[in-house]
Order: C-alpha cells, then structure tokens, then sequence
C-alpha cells in the first residue's frame, strides 16, 4: 500500500508494510524509496500523521542520499572506472581475445577479464556470476567460523539478488545473502554473517536482538555505519 502528501513543495510519498510487530519504522533506502514499517492494526490515518510528523527528517535524508549518490564510483568498465572487492577498489583490464570460447576473470593488483566481446551487458553478467562465486564462498567460511557462538545451526546458504537487503534469515534459518557483499570489507561481511545468525536467537530487531550482536561483536556499529555510507557503491 502507497501513500503520499506534500511537505513545504515535496512530494512525499511511502510504502506501508505491515508486520506483527509493536512499532512504526521509517525507512529511507538508497534510491530514495520510502518504506515504512507499521503494526498489523494500525489504522493508515495513524501511520500518515506519524510520517507527516517525520516530513522535515526524510526530506533532510534524502539529499544526504542524493549527495551521496553524486560521489558513486564509476562502473561502466570506461578507461577509468574501478571494480570493489572486500572494501577495496581495483582497476580493470580488458583483454581481448577473439578466439576465445567464453570470458574469464582473475584478480591480483587488477581485474583480469579475458573477453571476446565488448559487450557491456555480458560483461556485466559475468562479473556478477563471479561475485556470487566469491560471496558463497566467503560466506560459508564465516559462517561456519562463528557457529560455536549459536546453539541452533544454519541449514542453508543461498546467495541471490537482494534489492533492499544485504542478507535475510527465514524461519527455518536458511540465510540468504545478496551477491553484493563480496564488495564490502571484510570485518563488514562478519558483521552482516553475525546479524543474520543472530536473528536465529531473536526474529525480529528488539533490545534483546541488538544486544545478541554486540556480544558476539562489541563494535558492530561502525561497521553498520560503513554499510550506510559506502552501500551506494557495492554495484557492477
């Protein structure tokens, strides 16, 4: 369900879903998107004024995003533009080969990709398919490095694409990870790991939620910061 009204000459307008939960969240994602989180029986009326109330934060959040996005990194694989790899940007070099059955891709002080074709797009997939090759791997040595801290196991891996979230956990506690975050630093791919596990003690992100993430990882928080500011940048 959408929802809009005007602010001071904004539009603003917000997604509403519903939950069993006891609050009201906003959220503003990075393109901007507003996303509000609200109890099952909360009347629309109600959610509107609070998020009427909140006009001046969102729209204040909303140019720090627009500001942000002005500093994005180059990824269209032009002369200078760069790949990130756990936290780290490289350079690209195009190698052509025009015999070559399928393109490949190594990673030293550069991204190798050995292509027979020029073509954006394919590249782009490939990249991508290499990611989620990087991602699952990563993943699954993170995992199974913090496991002694839970009583309850993960029983699935899954990395696959995510548009609002860098991870999510079912209830059957299978994680599930977006492709992307073999991009980010390493202590910020544990902390996402940590985050989802933790979800396995407590469904949902209470006091008690948070304070399970902080046992496990006392300075968790600025790698939540660092997912803030830099996620604008974890894209091919």
């Amino acid at each position: 369900m959408k929802l809009k009204f005007n602010y001071k000459g904004n539009e603003i307008e917000f997604s509403i879903i519903r939950k069993k939960r006891k609050t009201i969240s906003i959220k503003i994602e990075e393109d901007g998107d507003i996303v509000v989180g609200a109890p099952l029986k909360i009347s629309s009326e109600y959610i509107l004024l609070v998020v009427k109330n909140k006009a001046a934060w969102i729209i204040d959040k909303q140019k720090e995003l627009k500001l942000r996005g002005t500093k994005r990194a180059k990824r269209d694989f032009s002369k200078d533009s760069t790949f990130m790899y756990l936290g780290k940007e490289y350079p690209f070099n195009l190698i052509f080969e025009e015999k070559r059955k399928d393109i490949s891709i190594e990673l030293c002080d550069e991204f190798k990709i050995y292509t027979n074709t020029f073509d954006v797009e394919k590249l782009k997939l490939e990249l991508e398919k290499w990611y989620r090759e990087e991602t699952f791997k990563i993943v699954t040595r993170r995992i199974e490095c913090y496991s002694n801290n839970f009583k309850d196991k993960v029983t699935a891996i899954k990395v696959k694409e995510q548009k609002r979230r860098w991870a999510s956990c079912t209830g059957k506690n299978a994680i599930l990870f977006n492709w992307r975050i073999s991009m980010a630093r390493a202590d910020v791919i544990d902390y996402i790991v940590v985050h989802e596990m933790c979800h396995m003690d407590h469904r949902n992100h209470s006091k008690y939620f948070w304070n399970r993430v902080a046992e496990i990882m006392p300075d968790y928080k600025e790698k939540h910061e660092w997912l803030k500011s830099n996620g604008m940048n974890l894209f091919i």
